[in-house]
Order: structure tokens, then C-alpha cells, then sequence
């Protein structure tokens, strides 16, 4: 839930990342990188397929399939040891994700010295304490010494800043009280899309102030695994990524943490590639990149093939070379909501698309950036462009999404797919995370 904009490298005034900033330094930033979802479970499916959510279809009580091509599977192929660890249950097993992984780690999951991995637990921070990063990261160092054989692709997943918003006293004490910069809120665009909301938020200033809190001790944690590769000798053999699955919202249009809107606040997420090596390449991408884009450009690292006609996303290496300026002219998002809504995205514009067809915004992000002015009605013929390049995306997908630009379109009969099952434990949990009522 780590939104763009309150990331230091990417402009933010607060000292809320310094890890993650440092990194920076030693790495590609790509300034212009998007989330296709603003939900876990969608979003890292596609980091781990690179498809759109319309094409792998995990959502709701949809879970990934994992008997097909994904990251792990293709890295193993290649002879890659992998290693899943996740304190968030919207990606973990019981949804599908992870599963394909050769180790995998999690919510009531511990290392065995022996080997392997065994049932127990994370160390206790209070009935929360599946939920710490300290668990993740004692997790993967202890990984590294018992299981690792050679080459490895690890993911890890670490719950801050998601809710609930727990981070130590020590980094609550860093923001309390302040004034956070750049906090503002508005309302929706249409009343006929405005939310039910499922929980009060607390005011603006203590809201932001918790969540950057959490967001300190997420880029703790990111500076804990940098550590725990750098003592091991490994971090300048490692290929190391530093990315997000959304974002989140205080409010600035209408919506609240995240799940609906699609917005940049929920959308527009970090990525870092700190490259192995004394001679590596740094710098900043400011071309459009998205989160289906990241499996081909590891794979093309690795100069493992990939199936072209499967894979929605593009390799970003040509635009670490130089030879080209863009591998993609947009960007796409879905949510749900009262009325499910898609964004298509340029440098410039930004296109909203309610589902029905009749509901549109237009954002002219050079001279509205925050997106509060619907300029639609004076640039048609934008819109327009905007709306067509969405009917060609949209026809590409195994599930068209063309009610959001066809009044009266109706999606025919998904393929069948593991349905994800819950006991009342784990819905708790996705209850305490503000996933259910």
C-alpha cells in the first residue's frame, strides 16, 4: 500500500523512506509506474503473469491458477531456487499466490533449522504479531543460511504501510503532531459513484501522520533485507526490486484507504532495480512502465524465454539502452466500487471510465496534476482518442471489459477457476486488514 508520491525519491519532503531513498541513488527509478489494480490480490497476480486483471481473472473469491507459466515457475525452469514470504493473506496460498514457489513462508509459518519449512509462528508483537516486518525479515535471513543452494528468486512481502496502521511508538513519534505535507481531500466525481464507506477515518492530519509512520517501518524492513544480503556477500550478485501493489487514499476523491478508485493515489506506486555490480546502471525512467511489465524485463535479464503471445506486458530494457523512448503509450487500471471503474493513462491526460459507458472524467494532468477539474466536455475529441485506445485494450483481454465503453455491453461467461474458500479465522484477518464488513 506504499503510494508513489510519499516515497522520498520520488518528491516527498518527509523523511519517510531514508532506506528506500539510498537505494535510489544506486539504482533505475522508474518515476512513472503503475499498478493495475488498487488491491493485493489482482495487482500481484499480475506482477507474477504479467497479464491485466481481465485476463487472469483473480478477484473475489477467484484464485490464481499456478499449473501454468508464472515467475517462479520460469525462474525454476531456468534453475532458479524460489521463496515466497507474505504477511499480507490477500497474497499468499489459500489465494493462489505463492503456491507455485518451491519454499514458501507466511501468516503461521516458521523456518526450521533442519530444513524446509514447518507450522509455528512469527515472534509475537501482540495479537498482531503475523503482521510485523521483523517476522519476514528473520524469515528470509534464515532462509538464506539453511536453504540457499545457488541462484534464487525471493519475494517478500511486507504488510506496512498497509492498515492497520501499528507501526512502533518510535516511528509514530517521528510525524506525531505535524502538519503532513501536501494533504488535501475533495469528493467524487459523480454522486452516483460515491462509496459506501465501511469505516470512519480518523482526521486528515492523524490519518497521514499513521500511515507514513507505517511507511518508516516498511523502509526499515527494506533496509533490513539489503542488510541481510550485503552481510551474506550476495547483494552485488542480487538483482534486487523495490515495488508496491497500490496505493492508498485519504479522501482526496472521495475514496478512503483502498480497493475503489483509481486515482494516482491508488494507482501510481514505486519501482526501483538496483542492479548488481560496481559498474551498474542508475537513473530515472520517466516513460510509462507498469506493474505487467516487470516479469518480461527479469526474464529478458535473464535471457529466459518468454510465451509472447501470453504475457500482456512489455520488457522495459530498451528503455534502460536507450534504444527506444517508450514501450508502451498507456497505462490501465481497474476497481471495484458502486459502479466499477477504469482508467486509461498517458503522461498527459488521464481518462476515467465508469461501468455503464455514460459516466466519464477527463484530467489534463500538465495543468491539473491532483485531477479535480473533469475537462471533458470542452476536449471530446480527447476523450475520444483516450476511449479508443481502451477499445483496443479491452479487446485483447480474455474477459472484454467493453461496458465501460459500450451502454448496455454485457461480459459473457468467465472460464472456470480455483474458487478461493475461508474459515472464520481468515476472515478476521481480512476483516482487521478492512477487506470485509
Amino acid at each position: 500500500a506504499a503510494r508513489a508520491d510519499h516515497v522520498g525519491c520520488y518528491g516527498y519532503p518527509r523523511e519517510t523512506t531514508p532506506n528506500i531513498d539510498r537505494l535510489a541513488g544506486e539504482s533505475v527509478v522508474f518515476e512513472q509506474y503503475f499498478a493495475p489494480y488498487p488491491h493485493t490480490k489482482p495487482s500481484t497476480a499480475s506482477l507474477f503473469t504479467g497479464q491485466y486483471p481481465d485476463t487472469h481473472l483473480v478477484a473475489h473469491r477467484r484464485a490464481m491458477e499456478t499449473d501454468g507459466f508464472s515467475m517462479a515457475n520460469l525462474l525454476e525452469s531456468a534453475g532458479f531456487q524460489s521463496v515466497f514470504f507474505s504477511s499480507s493473506p490477500m497474497a499468499s496460498p489459500r489465494m493462489g499466490i505463492g503456491k507455485d514457489f518451491e519454499f514458501v513462508g507466511g501468516r503461521g509459518m516458521t523456518m526450521d533449522p533442519g530444513g524446509g519449512m514447518r507450522r509455528g509462528g512469527w515472534p509475537p508483537r501482540g495479537d498482531g504479531g503475523w503482521r510485523a516486518p521483523e517476522g519476514m525479515v528473520k524469515a528470509f535471513s534464515g532462509w538464506l543460511d539453511a536453504d540457499r543452494t545457488g541462484r534464487f528468486f525471493g519475494y517478500v512481502h511486507f504488510l506496512p504501510p498497509h492498515l492497520p496502521y501499528d507501526a512502533p511508538e518510535e516511528m509514530q513519534a517521528l510525524f506525531a503532531g505535524e502538519k503532513p505535507p501536501n494533504a488535501w481531500q475533495g469528493k467524487f466525481e459523480f454522486r452516483e459513484v460515491a462509496e459506501r464507506q465501511k469505516t470512519k477515518p480518523p482526521p486528515l492530519k492523524e490519518w497521514v501522520n499513521s500511515y507514513d509512520a507505517n511507511l518508516r517501518w516498511a523502509d526499515w524492513a527494506v533496509g533490513e533485507i539489503e542488510k541481510a544480503l550485503r552481510e551474506r556477500d550476495l547483494l552485488e550478485n542480487t538483482l534486487l526490486v523495490v515495488t508496491s501493489d497500490h496505493g492508498e487514499a485519504f479522501g482526496e476523491h472521495g475514496h478512503e484507504y483502498h480497493v475503489d478508485g483509481v486515482y494516482d493515489e491508488l494507482v501510481h506506486v514505486p519501482l526501483l532495480i538496483r542492479f548488481p555490480g560496481a559498474e551498474r546502471v542508475t537513473g530515472r525512467v520517466g516513460a510509462l512502465a507498469q506493474t505487467v511489465d516487470l516479469l518480461p524485463t527479469v526474464l529478458d535479464l535473464f535471457r529466459i524465454p518468454w510465451p509472447a503471445d501470453s504475457i500482456q506486458g512489455h520488457s522495459l530494457l530498451p528503455l534502460l539502452s536507450g534504444d527506444v523512448g517508450r514501450v508502451r503509450d498507456y497505462v490501465y487500471a481497474t476497481c471495484d466500487g458502486e459502479k466499477r471503474s477504469y482508467l486509461v493513462r498517458d503522461r498527459n491526460w488521464a481518462l476515467i471510465l465508469w461501468e455503464g459507458g455514460e459516466l466519464r472524467a477527463l484530467y489534463d494532468l500538465r495543468n491539473d496534476p491532483r485531477q479535480t477539474r473533469n475537462v471533458i466536455e470542452k476536449l471530446p475529441a480527447q476523450a475520444t482518442r483516450m476511449a479508443n485506445a481502451f477499445r483496443r485494450f479491452a479487446a485483447e483481454q480474455t474477459s472484454p471489459p467493453m461496458e465501460f465503453v459500450d451502454p448496455g455491453a454485457k461480459r459473457g461467461e468467465l472460464p472456470s477457476a480455483p474458487e478461493v474458500t475461508l474459515s472464520e479465522e481468515q476472515r478476521r484477518e481480512l476483516r482487521a486488514l478492512g477487506y470485509m464488513d
